[in-house]
């Protein structure tokens, strides 16, 4: 019983971070590649701070997203393959879901990348 409400855990956990996915990844390249406050936005000294956040924030999400995410790919691998593709493939649904809430694909791209 302990061993099935964990796994739960871990998944539920694991979709509301492949949700937050496109937000996440656009606060940390944005902070990385320092247009944090904007593209048309000069941060002059504030690059390297910006920089280092993003490196802060990076690694934070990678110990908050991975060790879940780790533990419900490997339960999933010892069950069977297709278990495996429908959670890929939830978690891309997911995160597409979470790109159409904030305004499509173009808006997307056009406020993290600036193409557009």
């Amino acid at each position: 019983m302990k061993a099935k409400i964990l796994y739960w855990l871990n998944f539920l956990w694991s979709c509301f971070i492949a949700f937050t996915f496109p937000i996440c990844f656009g606060l940390i390249y944005l902070n990385i590649t320092g247009h944090a406050k904007g593209y048309n936005y000069d941060l002059g000294g504030e690059k390297d701070v910006s920089v280092l956040l993003g490196f802060i924030e990076l690694i934070i999400w990678l110990a908050i997203a991975l060790p879940s995410s780790i533990y419900i790919f490997l339960k999933l691998r010892k069950k069977d393959k297709k278990y495996l593709f429908l959670l890929i493939a939830l978690y891309f649904l997911l995160t597409v879901l979470c790109v159409c809430f904030m305004g499509g694909f173009a808006a997307y791209v056009k406020s993290v990348f600036n193409i557009g």
